[in-house]
């Protein structure tokens, strides 16, 4: 027997099952095939099997189809684990014969995701189960006896080791209530109304942790766990350190944890001023942070004085990884693309710039102007100007997002003169209209 795989042909691919039936049992050892289907909402059904990986289930629904699916188990004779490319993602480690099998049979079924399979033994063994009701040790020695029929999970649920750090595999978690809270004791620190976040204070398995719970942004929360923690292995000492992750089964909500940094921002100790001894390590630490996103690929977007904490230990840790992207793979919460004034106004830092384009070297470069100008403050504004252009991130929106933003920010200034008098709110217009006031070239 060789290593177990499953693929599975979704309703829309079904067309062209006889040839990928055929030329499966030519390259592996077929041992079930049967015709399965979900019950009720196929959208539901589609984001529990999938997970956060799923951005958009409707989509899903459109392109493969509702109904009848068929699934296939077989044996690989001959599995050959290694770094593989993948069109569209980043490169992964494992077994290429499945993978170019599950590529061929996509191309059969006119493109797209039709056909899934698995390339990796934890894959089979977390999608076998959900799809079968078996698990990987029962289907070992052949068909499991029983009923055959999908079990999808409630949620699915990612945790990073306490101690030295492992990101964590993502995982379908099986009878759990969606929306039970991460952390013990907990307390609602604030609210945030870009992506309708709910950020909570309390215990993580011990930890002092912050939980941040969204029910719209759902795939940015675990973009954001997955972000941080290639950050953290990159630079632990400057970036908060992720605990866990859950994403709900139904798509209600999704949450993260991290662990907290219960010390001020760097806005707080600007405005206290700061001596030259904090300005030297400050800038040492913003160095190091640079040199992990150029290392990572990663775009921040989000670098301003309220999104660096100091720790316990002195050191400036960055936080609010949520809308941060990889530069060579260019991807957004589809909420944030949907919502053209969250995806463009919210990221004021390099308003400078121009609408669409961001620099977190300048972003960083800017704050160190705000801090007393010692040697070591100049030779990090000087490392960080230097390298910037070649960090700059440009996503130009379209003539049509332009001219929304144009009358968004009209109607901020309008406002601006009706409530001159009220200084909280028109504190409040003053900032949304810095933050649209971009340069159109």
């Amino acid at each position: 027997m060789g290593e177990r795989h499953l693929f599975v042909i979704w309703p829309r691919g079904r067309f062209a099952q006889d040839r990928i039936l055929a030329d499966m049992k030519r390259e592996m050892d077929v041992v079930f095939s049967r015709p399965l289907s979900f019950e009720g909402d196929y959208a539901l059904a589609y984001r529990r099997f999938y997970g956060p990986s799923l951005p958009d289930a409707r989509r899903k629904v459109a392109k493969c189809g509702t109904g009848e699916f068929l699934l296939v188990v077989a044996d690989d004779p001959r599995p050959d684990y290694c770094v593989v490319p993948v069109p569209g993602s980043r490169p992964t480690f494992c077994n290429r014969h499945t993978f170019e099998l599950k590529q061929r049979y996509r191309e059969w079924c006119g493109g797209g995701h039709r056909v899934h399979g698995t390339v990796r033994r934890d894959e089979f063994e977390r999608d076998v189960r959900m799809l079968t009701g078996h698990s990987a040790d029962e289907w070992a020695d052949g068909v499991p006896s029983g009923e055959i029929s999908p079990s999808l999970p409630d949620c699915w649920a990612a945790v990073s080791e306490l101690g030295p750090f492992a990101a964590g595999k993502v995982r379908p978690v099986w009878g759990e209530p969606p929306d039970d809270s991460l952390l013990m004791n907990a307390s609602v620190l604030q609210e945030g109304r870009y992506l309708n976040d709910l950020v909570s204070v309390g215990e993580c398995r011990g930890v002092p942790a912050v939980e941040k719970r969204s029910t719209k942004g759902m795939w940015s929360i675990g973009n954001e766990y997955s972000m941080s923690a290639r950050m953290h292995e990159a630079a632990p000492g400057v970036v908060a350190r992720p605990l866990a992750w859950r994403f709900a089964g139904d798509g209600r909500s999704a949450a993260v944890v991290t662990e907290r940094v219960a010390g001020d921002s760097l806005a707080e100790r600007l405005r206290r001023g700061l001596s030259p001894q904090e300005a030297d390590s400050f800038a040492a630490d913003m160095l190091e942070l640079a040199d992990a996103l150029a290392k990572t690929g990663i775009v921040h977007r989000d670098l301003f004085a309220d999104n660096f904490i100091v720790g316990a230990d002195g050191r400036l840790k960055a936080i609010d990884w949520q809308l941060a992207i990889d530069r060579t793979l260019y991807r957004e919460d589809p909420w944030v693309r949907k919502h053209w004034k969250f995806r463009y106004v919210v990221f004021g830092v390099n308003r400078e710039m121009g609408l669409g384009v961001w620099n977190d070297f300048a972003a960083m470069e800017k704050l160190l102007s705000a801090f007393p100008q010692t040697a070591a403050v100049v030779a990090a504004r000087r490392s960080l100007a230097d390298r910037a252009e070649a960090m700059t991130f440009a996503a130009p929106p379209d003539a049509a997002t332009r001219m929304k933003l144009w009358l968004y920010a009209l109607s901020l200034r309008f406002q601006m003169v009706l409530r001159g008098r009220r200084h909280r709110k028109y504190a409040q217009l003053e900032r949304r209209w810095r933050t649209v006031k971009c340069k159109w070239d």
